[in-house]
């Protein structure tokens, strides 16, 4: 009875490990971290929640033993973080900032369609939500193969929207830096004074701007007179402003890691600011992943932002892996108790109460 008993509480702290650990690294992690996010009560601004390459897994790249497993994980992950993120920013807007895919540019129409289906279902968004989606390199070419006419052509069939498109007093151009392709601009973004406006010109690119002039990035800024940039492709939080007095760089700084305040921005001070967005996907090779949130208001001129820096999950993996061979070892160890007191004929007696007659 004795020994049972003991089995018993072995087998309940195994249990109660095993649940504590998958209940921290899968709920109660994400629910602390999502309590550390900023976000901007608003009544008159546009909130603009920002996703950048999630490259959702393929096939091809992912040719292993356990790839299923990987893909799933990675899967998971970004449907959980991006649920949490829509649910706390409550956008008017999201921006997929390209690299949906990390296959695209490779993957042929059945598996194009198949890794589409996949997107949909982690990255569901409700239906009055405006929702823009940008070709990155992943997914049409463009970074160490050329861009093919035919997988840009798939991609814009499937993601059918027009490069420029509103909401409320915000316009949204998206360029393409790997096609070097610039919308056409309403006459009202040619005002030279910003202030005469009722409007705010934000420009949405995959590839980073003005940290790498040249003469795309000047057609972009003549043509559109853009007051606010948002780009994605390099996987770090940074920005970036140009004084267009001087035409030269003003600001550079890295957004500090797991910083959860909002920055403030003028945007009728003479200046063009972009805001690089982090990876959301923890499988990018950086441990540093979130979505970037953004309130223009454009009476006030003013646009709020931050990120939603999300939990790492290698970290979360590497608690698996430690718990895994704790309890590995531990029931090896009780396993070679066990067999040195059958191999040595190890005999437990219970004491027997005494009996008065």
């Amino acid at each position: 009875m004795i020994r049972r008993s003991r089995l018993k509480n072995k087998i309940g702290a195994v249990v109660l490990i095993i649940g504590l650990t998958v209940a921290y690294n899968e709920f109660i992690a994400y629910e602390i971290q999502r309590l550390h996010w900023a976000f901007h009560k608003c009544t008159d601004c546009t909130r603009i929640l920002l996703v950048a390459d999630p490259q959702i897994l393929g096939i091809k790249n992912e040719n292993y033993p356990g790839a299923s497993v990987a893909i799933w994980d990675s899967d998971s992950y970004l449907r959980k973080t991006f649920a949490r993120a829509l649910a706390h920013s409550q956008p008017h807007v999201i921006a997929f900032l390209g690299d949906l895919m990390d296959e695209g540019h490779i993957a042929s129409g059945e598996y194009f369609e198949k890794y589409k289906r996949r997107f949909d279902s982690i990255f569901q968004t409700p239906d009055d939500v405006m929702k823009i989606y940008l070709p990155g390199d992943n997914d049409v070419g463009g970074e160490e193969d050329t861009v093919s006419a035919h997988i840009s052509d798939r991609f814009e069939f499937t993601y059918s929207q027009p490069d420029t498109l509103s909401y409320k007093s915000v316009n949204f151009f998206k360029v393409n830096r790997l096609t070097h392709s610039v919308p056409g601009a309403p006459s009202d973004a040619f005002l030279n004074d910003y202030s005469e406006r009722n409007t705010t010109n934000v420009v949405l690119s995959h590839m980073p701007l003005l940290f790498s002039p040249g003469s795309f990035v000047q057609s972009v800024v003549k043509e559109l007179s853009p007051q606010l940039i948002f780009s994605a492709h390099d996987h770090k939080a940074m920005h970036t402003s140009l004084d267009m007095a001087t035409n030269q760089l003003s600001d550079i700084w890295i957004l500090p890691p797991h910083e959860n305040r909002l920055f403030h921005l003028r945007l009728d001070m003479g200046d063009i600011h972009e805001v690089q967005i982090p990876t959301c996907s923890y499988r990018m090779g950086t441990p540093y992943i979130g979505y970037g949130l953004a309130s223009v208001d454009t009476h006030e001129k003013l646009v709020q932002f931050t990120i939603l820096w999300q939990p790492n999950r290698f970290v979360q993996i590497l608690v698996y892996n430690l718990v895994g061979l704790i309890l590995i070892i531990f029931s090896f160890y009780f396993a070679a108790v066990w067999a040195y007191r059958v191999l040595s004929g190890y005999v437990t007696y219970t004491k027997v109460p005494n009996m008065r007659t």
